[in-house]
């Protein structure tokens, strides 16, 4: 048969952060620095079994096994709430959504409130399971260029396009440990970030999925905090201080926004996994599940500085890094004289697996001379090996044969 596909999906590729990654770890001697993942030793396991059997062996099926609320399980929705206003005092007025992983909160976003040909700003450099949201829907995804050294996007950049571009309806944000970067936006920074969304009158999307990893330092409030419109939704996940294939996630946005984004989800899936939703709410009532994430943070801690300490080792006339204070990445970008190529080249036949910066940018192209690292899937040995080995790359990406040295 010949498919006519709708044009919408003409506009999608496969996730490029997936396939390089796949690629690069074809080998199970393969040391990656790519994917975003916890590491096994991350997961609760008994608290997780012992959940488990509880619920299999006490609990009504129909309470755990049966179709529930699209919005979410009811006791865990309010669990959230509850949570994000005693860690993040953030106001727990507004409804909760429980979704499946904070992607999809973008997705129904962008449903419910871009029209085909409407902009999204981005960071320039981003998640890019956001951009495909954004293209999935005939939106417009444009880059904000960004302010490195105040760990920001360009406020001068940003008026700019709002002032010139009425098509813009949202900026998509992930302000506290930014993914690939790193960075976190300053709070002054914040505030005028969301002076200029009153003043254009455009939505702000704050995506939040690392956020309570922190490792360094005090925590940033949250965007969320200080919007008095019901300007901002909010979105986190547990995919990272849980499990990943749990896929809960959560947005939290004004009742009228949420009104529309609960009838975008019935469309999507009807709910999003309910068993995982009261597995989470068990351990949430009745386990230490803020233990959990303080053990967490102490396991990324030790290889967050693992791996700055390595970085340091390496000549900063070829390589500078960005020094995160929290989350699940650093990014690091090569001097000019490096031959990019070359170096990914290198690094492909050394079986190490990074995220080169373009397959995270908006524009898909010119960054070349940055990459991003994991630290928290790799073990100890691997950091130090994998960064010796980039250390190597760098070397034999300015071999003198190389650069034509008689």
């Amino acid at each position: 048969m010949d498919y006519h596909f709708a044009q919408r999906i003409n506009t999608l590729e496969a996730s490029p952060l997936r396939e390089n990654a796949k690629k690069n770890m074809a080998s199970s001697s393969a040391i990656s620095f790519a994917y975003g993942f916890p590491p096994t030793e991350a997961f609760p396991m008994n608290v997780l079994r012992e959940i488990s059997q509880k619920l299999y062996t006490k609990a009504d099926p129909e309470s755990f096994l049966q179709y529930g609320a699209s919005d979410g399980y009811p006791r865990l929705r309010t669990l959230i709430k509850e949570r994000l206003h005693q860690l993040s005092a953030i106001d727990n007025e507004e409804e909760v959504l429980v979704v499946s992983g904070s992607t999809q909160a973008m997705d129904l976003a962008v449903k419910v409130f871009c029209n085909e040909g409407d902009v999204v700003l981005c960071e320039e450099q981003t998640f890019s399971g956001a951009v495909n949201a954004i293209k999935g829907y005939g939106a417009i995804p444009v880059p904000v260029p960004m302010d490195l050294a105040a760990e920001s996007i360009d406020l001068e950049a940003l008026e700019t396009i709002l002032k010139i571009d009425s098509r813009v309806k949202m900026l998509y944000l992930i302000p506290t440990f930014q993914n690939p970067l790193g960075t976190s936006i300053p709070l002054e920074k914040r505030k005028a970030i969301y002076e200029l969304a009153c003043r254009y009158d455009i939505l702000i999307f704050e995506d939040d999925p690392y956020g309570e990893l922190l490792y360094e330092g005090e925590p940033i409030p949250k965007m969320k905090t200080m919007d008095l419109e019901g300007r901002i939704i909010y979105a986190g996940s547990f995919s990272k201080i849980l499990a990943p294939s749990s896929r809960v996630g959560f947005m939290m946005a004004a009742g009228p926004a949420m009104e529309k984004l609960i009838l975008a989800k019935q469309s999507a899936d009807s709910h999003t996994n309910f068993y995982w939703q009261v597995v989470l709410a068990e351990y949430m009532d009745y386990y230490d599940f803020e233990g959990h994430v303080a053990q967490l943070t102490i396991l990324y801690q030790e290889k967050y500085a693992r791996m700055l300490h390595a970085l340091q080792t390496l000549p900063n006339n070829k390589l500078t890094y960005i020094k995160p204070t929290g989350g699940y990445f650093i990014t690091c970008f090569l001097s000019a004289d490096v031959d990019s190529e070359r170096f990914y080249d290198y690094l492909d036949e050394a079986k190490v697996a990074i995220i080169p910066g373009n397959i995270m940018s908006v524009a898909g192209k010119g960054y070349e001379h940055s990459f991003r690292l994991n630290f928290t899937k790799p073990t100890l040995a691997q950091i130090d090996q994998g960064i010796a080995l980039i250390g190597d790359a760098l070397d034999y990406a300015l071999a003198p044969a190389y650069e034509g040295v008689i």
